[in-house]
C-alpha cells in the first residue's frame, strides 16, 4: 500500500511540474504608467482598445499592430517604456499626427476617427514613475502563474485515468483521481485569479472577456461534478456512469481549450 501511495504521490509531481508555463503580462499598466494617464480620461476609458479595436475584440489596431511590430524587432517579450519611445514618431492610424502627440493629447493612436492635437510635447523616453517597482497586487492578479494548474492537472489527469482503466492498474487511477482533485480545487483559484485581474484592470463584462469567463466557471463546475462521481470510486464505477464520466471529460476539454485560446487572444491579439 505505502508503495502504491509513493508511486502514485509522484506521478502527482509529474503532472504538477507539466503545469509550469509562462504567458506575457498585460502590457496596459505599462502604457498608462508610462504616459502617466489619469484615470476617468477618454484614453484610461478605452482600456485595452488603445491597441486592439476595441475591448471586446482583441485584433490589433494600427497602433497595436506597430507596438507588436516594435517587440518583434527588438526580440522583447514584454512591453517597456523604451519599446514605447521608439514608435512615437510613427503615425500608425494615419491622421496626420505622430503617436507621441496623439496620446500626449490624450486621443488614441490606433483611430484615426480620435484627433490628434498638433504641436504637443510627446513623453520623455523613461521617467521615474515608469522606474517604481510593481504594484501590489499586480493589474494580472497573478492569473497567468496560477490558471495554467488546473488545465495542466485536469488533462495530465485524465491521461492518468485512462491509462489506469485500459492498464487495469490501480496506481494509475488513484493518479488521476488526485490531479482531476487538484484540477478542481484549482480552477477556483483561476477563476479567482481572473475575476481580480478583471477588477483590477477595469475590464467590461461583456465580449470576449464574458465568455472566456463563462466557459472557465462552466469548466470548473464539471470537474467539481467529475469529482463528485469518482469519491471512493477508482476502479469500481460500473459502465454507464464510466461514460457518462468520459462524455463529461470531453465536454470540459473542448471548454478549457476554447477558454485558454480566448485568454490567447487577449493577451497577443489574434
Amino acid at each position: 500500500m505505502k508503495r502504491s501511495h509513493h508511486r502514485s504521490g509522484v506521478l502527482l509531481l509529474i503532472a504538477l511540474a507539466s503545469s509550469v508555463a509562462s504567458a506575457s503580462g498585460v502590457y496596459l499598466d505599462t502604457f498608462l504608467s508610462h504616459y502617466k494617464i489619469k484615470d476617468g480620461s477618454a484614453l484610461a476609458e478605452k482600456s485595452c482598445g488603445i491597441c486592439h479595436v476595441s475591448d471586446s475584440d482583441f485584433k490589433f489596431n494600427p497602433f497595436g499592430k506597430d507596438v507588436k511590430k516594435a517587440m518583434t524587432d527588438r526580440n522583447a517579450e514584454e512591453v517597456d517604456a523604451a519599446l514605447l519611445v521608439s514608435i512615437e514618431n510613427l503615425d500608425s492610424d494615419g491622421d496626420g499626427t505622430p503617436n507621441g502627440k496623439e496620446i500626449a493629447a490624450g486621443t488614441a493612436p490606433g483611430d484615426p476617427s480620435s484627433g490628434g492635437a498638433p504641436g504637443t510635447k510627446p513623453a520623455a523616453a523613461a521617467t521615474e514613475e515608469a522606474k517604481k517597482p510593481a504594484p501590489f497586487p499586480p493589474k494580472n492578479g497573478f492569473h497567468p502563474a496560477i490558471v495554467h494548474f488546473p488545465i495542466a492537472l485536469f488533462i495530465g489527469g485524465l491521461v492518468l485515468d485512462f491509462l489506469g482503466m485500459l492498464r487495469k492498474d490501480k496506481t494509475l487511477l488513484q493518479a488521476g483521481w488526485y490531479c482531476i482533485l487538484m484540477a478542481a480545487v484549482t480552477s477556483l483559484g483561476g477563476i479567482a485569479s481572473g475575476v481580480l485581474a478583471m477588477g483590477l484592470q477595469k475590464l467590461p463584462y461583456r465580449g470576449l472577456i464574458f465568455t472566456h469567463l463563462t466557459m472557465a466557471v462552466a469548466s470548473s463546475v464539471i470537474i467539481w461534478i467529475m469529482v463528485a462521481m469518482r469519491v471512493h470510486r477508482h476502479e469500481k464505477m460500473n459502465v454507464p456512469m464510466r461514460f457518462l464520466y468520459y462524455v463529461l471529460a470531453a465536454a470540459t476539454f473542448v471548454l478549457i481549450s476554447w477558454a485558454g485560446h480566448l485568454g490567447g487572444v487577449f493577451v497577443y491579439g489574434e
